[in-house]
């Protein structure tokens, strides 16, 4: 857990009132995707300014999923999965509607209910603020995380692996975020890609000083009501 000022930093939302007028709560370093959220499943490629719809189905090694395993599963904070037959390159994009623009440095999945081998293991983060990308999928899309999502150690079926930190590659918040699942557990046993959960950690607040220059603020307005 980091510090600021000596406040600590962990995952926490605050809410500012400001010369009488409640701004926005602020989400800071915690999960900034909610089940309200648009998303629609995808396959892709990263890097690609254009996204395949997923569809309904069980077709093997296509870019489908079963109907009670769909990507809105992937934030709805429940043990639901999300499964996709594509098993690579295909993943979802999602607008953070509630919490949104949110700038990421962080994932921790948790694990299906089954079948370890089709764990993602390296994925994709991508993000973009072009209107409506779960509808017209076709955005530019800016690079922000390539790497490992913390389940290279099995945690157990249902069981949320560890928090995966990183820096993200491009500045600046976005509204709307493309994962692309790139590498499962065992890519030879796995038919699919699946996972319970996904929490995409982050703040929607650009700066560290932002909040301390609004605690700042807040202080002095307490001592001049004194």
């Amino acid at each position: 857990m980091s510090k600021l000022n000596g406040w600590s930093m962990g995952a926490m939302s605050l809410a500012l009132t400001l010369n009488g007028v409640a701004a926005s709560a602020a989400v800071i370093a915690s999960d900034v995707s909610a089940p309200s959220d648009p998303i629609v499943g995808i396959a892709s490629t990263p890097g690609s300014s254009t996204s395949t719809a997923s569809t309904v189905g069980t077709v093997a090694d296509a870019n489908n999923y079963p109907g009670a395993e769909s990507p809105a599963n992937a934030i709805d904070n429940t043990n639901n999965k999300y499964l996709n037959f594509q098993k690579v390159n295909a993943g979802f994009i999602t607008t953070l509607v509630a919490n949104g623009p949110a700038t990421l440095t962080g994932v921790r999945f948790k694990a299906g209910n089954d079948s370890p081998e089709r764990d993602p293991l390296t994925i994709t983060i991508e993000g973009t603020n072009s209107p409506n990308p779960t509808t017209t999928l076709n955005s530019a899309w800016s690079p922000i995380y390539s790497g490992v999502t913390g389940l290279a150690t099995d945690p157990g079926r249902d069981t949320a692996g560890p928090t995966t930190g990183f820096t993200p590659t491009t500045a600046g918040g976005f509204t709307s975020y493309r994962v692309l699942v790139t590498g499962v557990r065992d890519a030879a046993a796995a038919n699919s890609f699946q996972f319970d959960e996904l929490d995409m950690i982050g703040s929607t607040v650009p700066e560290p000083t932002m909040l301390a220059g609004a605690g700042l603020v807040m202080l002095l307005s307490l001592r001049r009501r004194r």
